[in-house]
């Protein structure tokens, strides 16, 4: 009778090219194999060259001083404040977001992989201290990785709307309708933002993440994903309500 061990050593090793294809179609099979190996590079890279896409596209079709317009304008506060200082001093003001925001923007492969590394190590602490799951750190980066790829496909359908949107009317925090928050006015910031978890892609993500736990531990994928929606939703709650102060 062949032990545990030697029946998960007969389960045929995955190509990169199908755990990517897998993520989309099964995947159960990919987040299985990240027990096998555990790489992230290749999700990360492609999730890095899309976010550079999208950044140049903001660049060229929105502009991001637009971009900083549009969000200053959505916050009648900020507006507000805005209007009262001297011409030069909101310019100047206005230039120094403007920069960062494309700074920012363009170093897309370095964020990615500050934000793989952080999500990887709260996963690490909610799941290893919270349930017992004794999952290991570069397990979690590769379900990280692998759970951002959904961000390509949004990526590229906002690309699409940058093509079409006056640039005046482009929100870059919520460019879809993917998620109920895109149609409420910005006089709601807190409940505009708190419904920003709801979004299609920000609930794929957290199930993959949820398929992922589930496939390397113990932890019922149910368990995982109601867990993860609820840091998710308390995040988006705190985030919006210091952003409507």
């Amino acid at each position: 009778m062949s032990t545990p061990a030697s029946s998960a050593e007969s389960v045929p090793a995955l190509s990169e090219g199908q755990r990517l294809l897998y993520t989309y179609t099964a995947p159960s099979k990919t987040m299985a194999d990240l027990r096998r190996n555990a790489s992230w590079w290749v999700p990360w890279l492609l999730v890095s060259i899309v976010s550079v896409a999208f950044c140049f596209t903001v660049d060229k079709k929105i502009g991001w001083g637009q971009v900083i317009e549009t969000q200053i304008q959505a916050s009648p506060k900020t507006a507000e404040k805005m209007e009262k200082m001297p011409a030069d001093q909101r310019a100047k003001i206005t230039r120094y977001q403007e920069t960062g925001a494309r700074v920012m923007g363009y170093a897309a492969p370095l964020t990615t992989l500050l934000a793989l590394v952080i999500s990887a190590g709260i996963l690490l602490g909610v799941f290893n201290f919270g349930f017992g799951a004794k999952l290991r750190f570069n397990e979690l980066m590769g379900v990280t990785a692998y759970s951002f790829l959904p961000s390509i496909l949004n990526s590229l359908l906002i690309i699409l709307v940058m093509f079409f949107v006056d640039a005046e009317r482009f929100d870059i925090k919520n460019p879809l309708a993917t998620n109920p928050g895109y149609f409420v006015p910005p006089s709601m910031p807190f409940l505009k933002g708190t419904l920003g978890a709801f979004d299609v892609f920000t609930i794929w993500q957290l199930f993959l993440i949820a398929v992922g736990v589930s496939q390397l531990s113990k932890v019922k994928k149910s368990t995982a994903f109601i867990t993860l929606f609820i840091l998710v939703l308390l995040f988006k709650m705190v985030g919006a309500g210091l952003g409507s102060m």
